[in-house]
Order: structure tokens, then sequence, then C-alpha cells
């Protein structure tokens, strides 16, 4: 049962209810922020996405035309892993999880990163018709 008196909420101004988090591509930089892991079946490609909640923007490799992130801010990055891209690209992720956490197992190393904050060093990629863009995480930071 949740804390949260209905009456009060209704009688507030809207002003003063909660914004929706923004979901967006992350700037190319560095960020911290809070990762949690799901596995998926998206168009029936076996997936992992990895979501982020941004904590704060460290560095833009872009500050004159980039704006840091505000706290909250969600972005996510979806590895299939039904080729050897997805596979690469995941590992090398996981890798930094697994050395961190101790662990050897995939499935342990996400569980054991659940709500985690790490520093994650991103880059803007663009699908092969130029689009759409994407977060992409080149590499974690603990």
């Amino acid at each position: 049962m949740s804390d949260i008196n209905l009456d009060s909420i209704l009688d507030s101004s809207i002003d003063d209810l909660a914004d929706l988090p923004e979901f967006q591509v992350y700037p190319n930089g560095s960020h911290k922020v809070i990762v949690n892991f799901e596995s998926k079946e998206v168009n029936k490609h076996p997936c992992v996405e990895m979501k982020m909640k941004a904590v704060e923007t460290i560095e833009l490799a872009n500050p004159a035309s980039d704006t840091p992130l505000e706290p909250g801010t969600e972005s996510s990055v979806l590895f299939m892993l039904d080729n050897e891209f997805g596979q690469g690209k995941f590992k090398a992720i996981m890798k930094t999880f697994a050395e961190a956490t101790g662990t050897q197992k995939i499935s342990e190393a996400m569980e054991a990163a659940q709500g985690m904050e790490v520093t994650v060093i991103c880059k803007v990629r663009q699908n092969k018709d130029k689009t759409q863009s994407y977060t992409d995480v080149t590499k974690v930071i603990f």
C-alpha cells in the first residue's frame, strides 16, 4: 500500500506533480548513471537491455554544442544476442561488470549490477540510413 494521499495530490496544482522522466540519446562523453539489466525478446531476437538513469554528466566531448544530462534522464542500450556484433558488444560491457562483482556467470554479473552506480563512456551512433540516433556505451568505469 502506498503512503501517498490521493486527495492531497488532487488538491495540489499541476506544477506540483512530478515530471515524467525523459528518455533520450546520451551525448558523447562520460556520465555517471544507475544501471539495470533486463533480458527480453525484441522482434523474435533474444536481447539484453542495459537501462541507464543519469545521475550527472561528468564530461562532454562537445561542450560547446551538447547539454549535460538532467538527473533522472533515461536511456538504454539493446544488445541483440543472436549475432556476433551484439554478443561482442555485450561481452565487452559484461566483462567489466564481472570483474567488478567477482562473478564469472553472465546472469550473476547482471544480477549483482542491478541498481549499481557506474560511469559510462557514451558515443552517439546512427542507423544505416542516418535517420535515427542511439546511445552506444563504449566503456564502463567503476
